[in-house]
């Protein structure tokens, strides 16, 4: 598993925290939706190798995640 910077983000009612990119494609794949590079981020996910790929992946996904309101920030509630 390539880990990644973790990112908290929501699933139903409950916040789970994704620390790899293959848990990030899983996820993503799951639960598509259309704000943001949502082709571009999987394509990054998928692809990812060298560390600055892993980063600009994990990157990419938080983001994504950011624009469709499903990062949960550290300390507000879930």
């Amino acid at each position: 598993m390539t880990p990644m910077v973790p990112v908290r983000v929501r699933a139903d009612d409950v916040a789970i925290r994704i620390d790899t990119l293959e848990q990030a494609l899983r996820y993503a794949r799951e639960n598509p939706r259309p704000k943001g590079d949502y082709e571009g981020m999987i394509r990054r996910l998928e692809a990812a190798s060298e560390p600055e790929d892993v980063l600009e992946a994990g990157n990419a996904f938080r983001w994504w995640a950011e624009s469709n309101a499903l990062a949960v920030e550290p300390g507000l509630p879930e």
